[in-house]
């Protein structure tokens, strides 16, 4: 699955389109976790959208707190 193919997914299952990256890769997490996404489909997602600029959650309540 490439990125354009999750992000259609997104937008048939939540009515919207994604605002930011970040809804992107939670989306992806959740397909993964309910075995709709293979390891290596959802690794290169992953790291598609961390190269445009979304980061895992954790990491962006960090940020938050910085600001």
């Amino acid at each position: 699955m490439v990125l354009e193919e999750l992000r259609h997914k997104f937008v048939a299952c939540k009515n919207y389109e994604p605002i930011e990256h970040n809804e992107l890769m939670d989306f992806a997490r959740k397909l993964y976790l309910g075995g709709d996404l293979t390891i290596s489909h959802f690794r290169n997602l992953i790291r598609e959208l961390e190269a445009k600029g979304a980061v895992p959650p954790n990491t962006f309540e960090d940020l938050l707190e910085l600001t």
